[in-house]
């Protein structure tokens, strides 16, 4: 299968057209397309060809004759555009002139020369896929195919021709340059009556587009004399732009004459804004101009100069760019623009309050340390109502940088309240539930707190949204605020840190309250176990509270430092210890279940 594939592939190959380049590379190229005319009407009267074949084939070889029978026009002599005694400025400009349409006409014909370029490799591989059913086809794409071709010929010897005689051109105006004569004021007049020339042109302009606009909406009559009047207004603004772009270049001439290189750059500029508001073949002539002029100012400021000087201008005007990007409207709000920079100023105002905020709470945390007296809480309310004051602050300085109106916050306050019942409710409610807690200070750090028989810990850190309990197994648990404000609290240390505790014991029936009252008491007192002693009113007792089935309940009353001891299950355990130690040293019997069984009358067959 591979074999004949291949077969038929060379088969094809071999009888695959060529390029005839006899058509194009023939030096007695009249007497060959003759015999192509009389092989065309051989064909027609032979009827191998249908009359519009024939025609078409006549017509394509006409055009190849003209073609090949093209010879260019001699270009003018450079030397006769400027005086080699005393050249004018006039000369001068008309010699730049020259060389700038030089470079606009090669270009031209570069881009030319890539769409024919095109065009004859679309030809080519089409000649060479001619089928035997299309061989009628393949002396008429063969014209067209010689025609291209020629066609390239001539734009590359034109192009070529073009090359040398604007670089001859820019030669002798660089080597005349310096024996023209010029002053600048004239000329700054000019270019001073030119602006005023362009400002009416273009208010005309202005005007016509309106009117024509105008006329278009109402479906008017008037709008094919407002639309002859616009291009009439448009002619205007074209022709004074570039009656102010030729004085413009004239100083900018005397400018390289007079070696003034630290303003030649910003008139090139100003000059290049300027052809961007021309358009076609005019705005390119001109931007070749300030191309020509470059290449000028290398030869006479020289390489260096060029480029410290170009270097220098450059980075003004990309400054003076940036600035102007930064500072270009983005948008409109409340009437008023918004630029990058407003963005920017904003964002760093923002960024600053974020930071000073930050730098305030660190500086109360150093105050802290300082004064160890002070209450913790109190440095922790003043270091969070500061932070978020500094930080709100900065939002309304930065929303103000931005023009936004205060009164329109409450659009956003509304669109808020919407969002708040839907789903920042929670939220919310922390939020405003931390602004309570800092201020009625019920609950401070360091404060051992109890929200529920599982949840027991000290508080230590407190948020405007949570906070932090340290559970007395070391665990923290985020707590929200709301908790603390729908919920029963337990605060162990609110106002006074002695606290009352009760350990439960018992007895057995038959022991004597009073021997277990001091059998107890005696044990505390001997005991190295912290709790307040010398305070009269906050002695240890021990109380009788009920009498159960199986032992008689006592509890030690006893009051303690919370801070001493602030686990209070270790606190519980330590005084269970020493009760069940002084039960057991004075004999008296912990009690344990019983059950008493009577029995009412033993069976007949008892044992």
């Amino acid at each position: 299968m591979r074999t004949l594939l291949l077969f038929f592939l060379l088969i094809g190959a071999l009888q695959a057209a060529d390029i005839n380049a006899t058509l194009f590379e023939s030096i007695d190229k009249p007497a060959l397309y003759k015999a192509l005319r009389l092989q065309i009407d051989s064909a027609q009267t032979a009827g191998t060809l249908t009359p519009a074949q024939a025609d078409a084939e006549r017509a394509e070889l006409e055009r190849l004759r003209r073609a090949a029978a093209q010879t260019p026009a001699p270009e003018e002599d450079p030397d006769a555009l400027l005086s080699k005694t005393a050249p004018t400025l006039e000369q001068g400009y008309e010699a730049l002139a020259a060389a700038a349409l030089a470079s606009v006409r090669q270009e031209s014909a570069d881009r030319k020369l890539r769409d024919i370029q095109s065009k004859l490799t679309f030809l080519k591989q089409t000649i060479e896929q001619l089928t035997a059913d299309e061989k009628f086809r393949l002396r008429a794409y063969q014209l067209q195919f010689a025609y291209y071709k020629v066609q390239q010929q001539n734009l590359e010897t034109r192009r070529d021709r073009l090359e040398r005689y604007g670089k001859a051109v820019a030669d002798t105006l660089s080597k005349r340059l310096k024996a023209i004569r010029c002053t600048d004021a004239d000329l700054q007049t000019e270019m001073q009556t030119a602006d005023g020339a362009i400002e009416k042109s273009l208010q005309r302009k202005l005007a016509a587009e309106i009117a024509l606009e105008g006329a278009e909406l109402e479906e008017d009559a008037r709008s094919e004399r407002l639309a002859a009047a616009l291009k009439k207004a448009g002619e205007e603004y074209s022709k004074a732009l570039q009656a102010k772009l030729e004085s413009a270049a004239k100083l900018a001439l005397c400018m390289l004459i007079g070696e003034k290189n630290d303003t030649f750059f910003a008139l090139l500029d100003t000059m290049d804004a300027d052809a961007t508001r021309l358009s076609g073949e005019v705005r390119s002539r001109f931007r070749a101009q300030n191309v020509q002029l470059r290449s000028l100012a290398k030869a006479h400021f020289g390489v260096t100069a060029l480029v410290v000087g170009d270097t220098l201008h450059e980075t003004k005007v990309l400054l003076q760019r940036a600035g102007d990007t930064l500072t270009a409207p983005l948008f409109i709000f409340n009437e008023r623009p918004i630029s990058i920079l407003s963005l920017l100023k904003a964002l760093t105002i923002l960024i600053a309050g974020f930071f000073l905020g930050a730098f305030y709470k660190r500086w109360i945390v150093r105050l802290a340390r300082r004064w160890p007296d002070m209450s913790q809480m109190s440095m922790r309310l003043a270091s969070n109502i500061g932070y978020y004051l500094i930080v709100f602050i900065a939002v309304i300085i930065a929303m103000g940088s931005l023009g936004i109106d205060m009164t329109s916050i409450s659009l956003i306050a509304g669109a808020l309240s919407i969002g708040v019942g839907f789903g920042l409710q929670t939220v919310v409610s922390n939020f405003i539930a931390g602004i309570i807690l800092m201020f009625e200070r019920t609950i401070r750090i360091g404060d051992t707190i109890e929200i529920s028989d599982v949840l027991r810990g000290r508080v230590t850190d407190m948020r405007i949204r949570s906070t932090t309990v340290k559970t007395f197994d070391n665990i923290d648990i985020v707590v929200p605020n709301s908790s603390f404000i729908q919920n029963n609290v337990i605060n162990w240390t609110l106002e006074d840190a002695t606290r009352r505790i009760h350990i439960p014991f018992g007895v057995a029936y038959g022991t004597e309250v009073d021997a277990v009252k001091k059998a107890v008491l005696d044990e505390l007192k001997e005991s190295s176990l912290t709790y307040i002693r010398h305070d009269p009113e906050k002695q240890p007792e021990v109380w009788m509270v009920n009498m159960n089935s199986s032992s008689v309940d006592f509890e030690l009353i006893v009051w303690v430092e919370w801070a001493n001891k602030n686990r209070p299950s270790a606190l519980r355990s330590d005084f269970l210890i020493l009760i069940y130690n002084a039960l057991n040293k004075h004999g008296i019997q912990i009690p344990f279940p019983q059950l008493d069984l009577y029995v009412k009358q033993l069976p007949k067959d008892g044992l």
